[in-house]
């Protein structure tokens, strides 16, 4: 049975919440003239597949709305002018389905794998469908808000993998009418390639070989994810199912990246980022104005927290993070660490020893060598004097800050063979 994709559902999700938008754009309906003009463009630039003399076109037609629910779906099918390039379309307007064809497919897919591509357009219809439409509402919202050249970069990243999740949805959708993955796969590649024979099983190969010869494969399209992606996703919804989902998640998505966040990835930075300044912070004699001061540039309603703990699932995180966000917490120690002169050294040998805490030890010191244009020998230097600041405050101060938690840390890693 064909379900939304937990990505779908998250988007419908954050956007519900904002009554006001949300109420607009489900309120919106198609006006009657606005189908009747697209109509007419259609009959300019077309040719309109005859129910009756194209009976096998509508046969396929009729066999995919039956396997997908859509038996009252009025559907007409098109074939463009003037245009070499293949490819397949579909418009929703006022509950009706108009699908274009482009370029040979008619000529060079068999009937399986028209078949396919008939019900993978048809599905996009399906996914509108479904949940009272919720979801195609929630479409036209991040649609339109990534559109507009205004919009945070996160609007745009989430309305680019909303498109690939629907397309890894409408392959799902093919796959449920023709019952077979081969049709799916191969009539992806033949569109892609021109060629009148290929193979489901050389190009799911050919898929299963790059992600097992190259690490960080994702998704790097903006509206289709590569067909190579599309073929190791439907294979593996066809042998997992449900259990393939986050497999699926990483081929499209990969790891978080500082310069791709959506907007769901752009909040868990923000509540990263947030913990990771309560925890270098935490000492007490770093919480000086100025210190104070740059706290809120980063987050005007930015506290101080005693209670906040660093613990080995915050450590595994970052260790595991994209290089990017990485970067990015080392040179958030670097802002605190030179941010107020008055605290002299001692900022800076904290930093080294939190970072060294938290597996950020070479990203840190690769930052400050290169900021501070220090060599190799000089980078060294600087640590030893800025850590022994460190330690006399820590030492007359008593300040055991963080030190049981890394005992702790430090102990559990050696019991599990780390270091």
């Amino acid at each position: 049975m064909l379900q939304a994709l937990p990505y779908h559902l998250k988007v419908r999700d954050h956007f519900a919440q904002q009554t006001k938008t949300w109420n607009f754009f489900a309120a919106v309906k198609t006006k009657e003239e606005q189908l009747a003009q697209y109509k007419t463009e259609l009959l300019k630039n077309t040719y309109k597949f005859d129910v009756a003399a194209d009976a096998g076109i509508y046969e396929k037609v009729n066999k995919a709305k039956n396997k997908l629910g859509l038996e009252q779906l009025p559907v007409t099918v098109y074939q463009a002018q003037y245009t070499d390039e293949m490819n397949a379309s579909i418009v929703f307007l006022n509950n009706e389905a108009h699908i274009v064809f482009s370029g040979r497919i008619t000529q060079l897919l068999d009937e399986d794998e028209l078949l396919a591509i008939l019900a993978h357009e048809l599905t996009h219809i399906k996914l509108y469908s479904m949940l009272q439409g919720e979801l195609e509402t929630a479409e036209r919202i991040i649609m339109a808000i990534a559109g507009n050249y205004n919009s945070d970069a996160a609007y745009y990243e989430t309305a680019r993998l909303y498109r690939l999740y629907t397309e890894i949805f409408c392959d799902r959708g093919a796959y449920t009418v023709v019952e077979d993955t081969r049709p799916v796969i191969t009539s992806l590649v033949k569109i892609a390639t021109g060629l009148d024979k290929v193979s489901a099983e050389s190009y799911t190969n050919q898929a299963d070989e790059i992600f097992s010869t190259a690490s960080g494969v994702k998704a790097a399209t903006v509206s289709h994810p590569e067909n190579f992606i599309r073929a190791r996703a439907l294979q593996l919804w066809h042998e997992k199912k449900e259990a393939a989902e986050d497999e699926i998640i990483k081929m499209i998505e990969g790891m978080t990246d500082l310069d791709q966040l959506d907007v769901f990835k752009q909040k868990e930075l923000l509540q990263l980022t947030k913990k990771f300044m309560q925890l270098l912070l935490k000492p007490n004699w770093f919480r000086s104005t100025l210190v104070t001061s740059l706290a809120k540039q980063y987050f005007a309603d930015f506290s101080y927290d005693d209670t906040v703990i660093l613990d080995e699932e915050l450590i595994e995180s970052i260790g595991e993070s994209h290089t990017s966000i990485r970067d990015y917490l080392g040179y958030i120690m670097l802002d605190f660490a030179l941010v107020d002169g008055e605290l002299e050294q001692i900022p800076f040998g904290w930093a080294f020893q939190f970072a060294e805490s938290i597996q950020l030890k070479d990203v840190f010191d690769a930052i400050v060598k290169k900021e501070l244009q220090l060599s190799d020998k000089k980078l060294q230097q600087h640590k030893q004097k800025t850590m022994s600041a460190w330690y006399k405050i820590k030492e007359g101060e008593r300040e055991q800050v963080y030190e049981s938690e890394f005992e702790n840390l430090k102990m559990s890693q050696f019991e599990n063979g780390g270091s």
